[in-house]
């Protein structure tokens, strides 16, 4: 096997065997030997000593490398630890960017990537309605009947039912740089927490401290954002729609199969607006505007349910109604 064809195999597990920019990517981390130890993922580190010819202890350094850098995971089965590769592409993307010691050219292809192959590839998820990768979370306080909230959709609820929480840097915003907002807000929840303290990218904080790291994102104007599933999640981001790999392409025709909304959306109480352009300032997605009789109005398709505009509302003009079933999120 030629070295070419090992990391486009590698780039076809990610479901992106065409792709000219993932092979480079791969190259940028790992050798042709490691991109072969990946290949032969997943495996116990002796099952890789023993196939490439090498001592236990040396596989394991190697093996220690690959993890080191987000090109393998680690898994533990039956009491034994397993290794992996990356089980797609936004894992890919999100582990090796953290990777501290990451080459310049890496982040480079990384970002080509993401303005060539990646938004053909929410393309091909839209038009063929595959579940959205991720989901947003609403601001809980934003909501009429706080009642109706499900515990997977209400970030304190979230926190509160993990088993370890920790902080990292938002990787959209390391890699894009266009803007200042504030870098470590990504939450890693459950086995993403784990894995972030074992790796060295990240650091446990409680439940109360979390809760501060979302009232700051929520106040520079960031969205909430998790896991497009009812079951246990492992992320809470915090994101913006200039950097963010999933945000900023959400109101794209052709993209926005990426993100799910949430299950509520922004209800102007005409009455009480003031007409003062706080909610269209911090919209994320260019839903609501401040029409020429001085209300705001919601462009109800283009919505996201976030709550920042009714967070930012010095009235309280603005609330979230719910618009959809529990069943909108798969798994409920």
């Amino acid at each position: 096997m030629e070295q070419q064809d090992v990391y486009r195999d590698l780039s076809k597990k990610l479901m992106l065997e065409n792709s000219k920019v993932i092979p480079q990517i791969w190259r940028t981390v790992c050798t042709e030997e490691e991109a072969r130890i990946v290949n032969s993922m997943p495996a116990t580190v002796q099952d890789l000593a023993q196939a490439f010819s090498k001592g236990v202890e040396e596989m394991q350094g190697i093996v220690d490398g690959l993890f080191h850098r987000g090109a393998a995971f680690d898994f533990v089965k039956d009491g034994i630890t397993w290794y992996r590769g990356p089980r797609h592409i936004v894992q890919f993307h999100d582990a090796t960017i953290l990777w501290a010691e990451a080459p310049e050219e890496m982040f480079r292809l990384w970002k080509e990537f993401g303005e060539i192959d990646y938004p053909q590839l929410l393309e091909l998820v839209t038009s063929i309605k595959l579940p959205s990768f991720m989901r947003v979370i609403p601001i809980g306080e934003t909501i009429t009947a706080k009642n109706q909230v499900l515990s997977h959709e209400d970030a304190r609820a979230m926190l509160e039912a993990s088993s370890m929480v920790a902080v990292t840097t938002c990787v959209c915003r390391k890699l894009m740089k266009r803007c200042d907002r504030p870098l470590e807000v990504c939450l890693q929840l459950n086995r993403g927490a784990e894995y972030t303290i074992k790796r060295g990218t990240g650091y446990r904080v409680s439940v109360e401290e979390a809760m501060e790291i979302l009232r700051k994102a929520r106040d520079s104007g960031l969205v909430h954002m998790t896991e497009n599933t009812a079951g246990r999640s492992n992320v809470l981001c915090n994101c913006c729609s200039c950097c963010c790999e999933m945000l900023r392409f959400a109101t794209g025709e052709k993209t926005r199969g990426v993100l799910a909304p949430s299950r509520y959306r922004a209800v102007v109480d005409a009455s009480a607006c003031t007409g003062c352009g706080l909610c269209e300032e911090i919209c994320p997605v260019q839903a609501i505007a401040v029409g020429a009789d001085d209300i705001a109005a919601v462009i109800s398709e283009a919505c996201i349910g976030c709550g920042l505009c009714a967070s930012t509302c010095p009235v309280t003009a603005v609330v979230l109604m719910e618009v959809r079933p529990k069943e909108f999120i798969p798994g409920s």
